[in-house]
């Protein structure tokens, strides 16, 4: 059965006392109209490496609890790729620091993946997206992926063993992106074919505190990936394909992402396209633009301003696609178009090949949308969202497969 909720980075939420404030503030709301005033509402908890420290200590985590329970909300997933500051004036790249080579992101993980295990439903299966590694910017190798392939075996011996503890299965899910260690999914799959299953990356788990036995389970259960629509689409990567790809190079899908990316078509006017494009350019969040030519080649640039640039002067025929999620029940922002149909796709080859039960709508960029994108209620727009990816989700499944959250 699908479970569907949308991720909360899209509220400040630094400390707990900010995680509390916004659910009280938007979460509780949308929920309501979702699934009325008796039913329980799934949750995707962005939780920063601030609150993972905090709801380590048992007493902060039990008023937690009581918290979202007295609030009929219950923890479908987390998200904890950025570690913090995520709602800073300025983000950027600072949005892959700390990586997976640093000690900072195992700890935040581990302490993440405790509360988790102590908040999620009994016998859940809880999905935490997390970073794809490192920035290529940083540089890369492969020294480098094995390095980071060690540190997830780390992880993986913890979850293993809250998983014989609690009954609660984490799947910590590495969630690529332009740009990130792992875009696509050929990539992915050629990273855990090449480290996280590799002997030495075994030899780190068992030394970890796995069981030698249980390594390559525990490798292919506890880790995976975050499949995320906006970021594959943005790759010009064919969802079907792509999904088919991981599933037979033996990779987990934790969770799919229901994202859209700003779509540049190239039979639009380009003046008129550059000139409303120019509002979509802030300085908050990275925006990644890879530009596709009409012979196939892929020109790839790390923020929009210079993928602006380059399109101004591209060839005719040049689609563009920018790393900005933009609402997912838009297909059009003014001139613009967006990959709402790649979206669908994405959907219904998930729930056709069941790679996941766990579905998230992340559209956390509502705070830096201009005019064109957005002018309802935050409230209201993420309704509107959750309501257009059920019906996807109806559109896509038998409706005896899925746990209705409209009832």
């Amino acid at each position: 059965m699908a479970t569907l909720t949308y991720c909360t980075n899209v509220h400040p939420g630094e400390t707990l006392a900010e995680v509390k404030r916004s659910l009280d503030t938007w979460t509780v709301p949308v929920a309501r109209a979702i699934t009325g005033d008796a039913a329980t509402f799934p949750v995707g908890l962005f939780v920063s490496a601030a609150t993972a420290a905090e709801l380590s200590d048992a007493s902060r985590l039990a008023r937690f609890a009581e918290f979202l329970g007295e609030r009929r909300l219950a923890i479908a997933t987390f998200n904890c790729f950025p570690y913090g500051g995520f709602h800073a004036e300025r983000v950027k790249l600072a949005v892959y620091r700390p990586s997976w080579l640093d000690e900072e992101r195992v700890t935040f993980t581990l302490q993440a993946a405790r509360v988790a295990a102590s908040l999620a439903p009994a016998g859940s299966v809880v999905p935490i997206s997390t970073l794809a590694g490192s920035c290529k910017e940083f540089g890369g190798s492969d020294a480098i992926d094995a390095a980071i392939a060690r540190n997830l075996a780390r992880v993986a011996a913890e979850l293993a063993t809250l998983r014989a503890e609690t009954g609660r299965e984490i799947v910590l899910c590495l969630e690529p992106e332009p740009f990130t260690t792992l875009e696509t999914s050929a990539e992915a799959v050629a990273f855990f074919r090449e480290h996280v299953h590799s002997r030495a990356t075994r030899a780190a788990f068992v030394a970890a505190g796995g069981s030698s036995i249980d390594a390559d389970d525990a490798l292919t259960r506890h880790v995976g990936v975050c499949f995320d629509a906006c970021h594959q689409a943005v790759e010009f990567e064919e969802s079907a394909a792509a999904l088919d790809r991981l599933i037979a190079g033996g990779v987990r899908i934790g969770k799919l992402q229901l994202s859209n990316a700003l779509a540049i078509r190239p039979e639009i006017d380009r003046a008129a396209t550059l000139a409303e494009l120019s509002s979509f350019v802030e300085p908050r969040w990275l925006h990644q633009a890879l530009l596709r030519a009409p012979d196939g080649r892929i020109d790839r640039h790390l923020d929009l301003a210079a993928g602006m640039t380059a399109l101004s002067s591209a060839s005719p025929g040049t689609e563009m696609r920018v790393h900005y999620h933009v609402p997912i029940d838009r297909s059009a922002l003014g001139v613009l178009a967006t990959t709402r149909r790649e979206l669908g796709e994405a959907v219904t080859a998930a729930l056709a090949t069941r790679a996941t039960d766990c579905l998230e709508v992340e559209t956390y960029t509502f705070p830096s949308l201009p005019k064109v994108a957005e002018q309802r209620p935050l409230v209201e727009a993420l309704i509107g969202e959750l309501r257009f990816a059920r019906r996807l989700i109806d559109e896509s499944e038998p409706m005896s497969t899925h746990r209705d959250l409209e009832s």
